[in-house]
């Protein structure tokens, strides 16, 4: 496999500033997953999950069931992230399809990023549907090791074959809010909570930090008042990936 030239690529309106940008860092991204689990932890409180997206450590899974799977494992050394899309040419499950060859897309990686890149490829489906291992099917990656992400292509390349999978994660945290809430459908006064959580996040260093009364008032109304404890439960477990507490106390 060559890196094919960028030129030719199409991207959807909605998605191509980031597709200009060039490779995010790793704090962009990781921000961008943090932002995006406060999102959809009021979804959570609304409705069954349709999708799969946790944290195990400091490694992430994003799966919405649409074809698109990508994760990224994060560690003091860098991050490694990994993405497959059902729709990218590079899709070997198709008979026909060329031979399936991992090793292409990280023949660039500082060998001292290995263990991260592992950790990542945990998540992802080989051949035969097992996870992991060096037969996990991946249609583009990239890698830091310092601040920015890098691959063995143009960002355009690895972002084009992840079907733009994190394109939200990437967008700046006003307009993200605004495509998240508009796509799930929530009451609007539930972005001021969720800005206000995400903002509490990233400028804490302690470990953790409380949902305040105020903003589980969001995730009432987000519920229509009516919380399931299923459901509540799920949005909690969500939040504990990202070092949010939903206290079990909290009720209407």
């Amino acid at each position: 496999m060559s890196e094919e030239s960028s030129n030719h690529l199409w991207f959807p309106d909605w998605c191509a500033e980031v597709a200009r940008q060039g490779f995010p860092t790793v704090q962009q991204l990781r921000r961008g997953i943090i932002l995006g689990c406060i999102a959809r932890s009021f979804w959570l409180a609304k409705e069954d999950p349709v999708f799969e997206l946790f944290w195990e450590g400091d490694t992430y899974l994003d799966d919405e069931m649409g074809g698109e799977r990508w994760a990224v494992a994060f560690s003091d050394v860098g991050a490694v992230a990994v993405f497959y899309s059902s729709e990218s040419s590079r899709n070997p499950y198709p008979e026909g399809r060329p031979a399936y060859d991992q090793t292409w897309y990280f023949k660039e990686m500082p060998e001292h990023l290995e263990p991260v890149k592992k950790r990542a490829l945990a998540y992802m489906f080989d051949l035969e549907f097992q996870l992991g291992g060096s037969q996990a099917v991946v249609t583009s990656a990239m890698w830091a090791d310092e601040e920015r992400f890098t691959a063995v292509e143009s960002w355009k390349n690895v972002f084009y074959h992840s079907l733009w999978a994190c394109h939200l994660q990437l967008l700046p945290m006003e307009i993200a809010l605004a495509e998240w809430w508009e796509g799930m459908e929530l009451p609007e006064s539930g972005v001021a909570a969720a800005q206000s959580l995400y903002e509490r996040r990233v400028n804490s260093t302690d470990p953790v930090i409380v949902v305040e009364p105020w903003e589980w008032e969001q995730y009432l109304q987000a519920s229509g008042d009516s919380p399931e404890d299923h459901k509540i439960s799920a949005a909690r477990e969500l939040l504990s990936g990202v070092g949010i507490v939903l206290p079990e106390g909290l009720s209407h």
